[in-house]
């Protein structure tokens, strides 16, 4: 295991030992590592998300000045609302996620 060390102003140290009674962590090491551990794990879902987006956008491109997408402002609206159901639906399965 490699250690690190880490400067914390006091406030947020006090935050830290409060949080660590309320949730019951018995070391703040253990209460950081669980936080490291919990803000990776939402990176990796946001990378996916953001992934998903952008083929939904791409898709867009393949449909404007062909459909009733003019302007990104018509696409953004689109997405929004009713239509945008179904590709969510597509994407949502094909990269495991939820996008709502």
């Amino acid at each position: 295991m490699e250690s690190v060390c880490l400067r914390l102003d006091s406030a947020l140290a006090r935050q830290i030992e409060h949080d660590m009674q309320e949730f019951k962590y018995s070391t703040k090491t253990e209460f950081i590592r669980e936080s490291i551990r919990d803000k990776l794990k939402n990176n990796e879902e946001q990378r996916k998300k953001n992934k998903a987006w952008k083929a939904l956008f791409a898709a867009r491109g393949a449909l404007k000045g062909k459909s009733r997408f003019k302007t990104d402002e018509d696409f953004y609206k689109w997405r929004e609302n009713e239509g945008s159901k179904e590709i969510m639906d597509h994407y949502e399965k094909k990269f495991g996620i939820n996008l709502k």
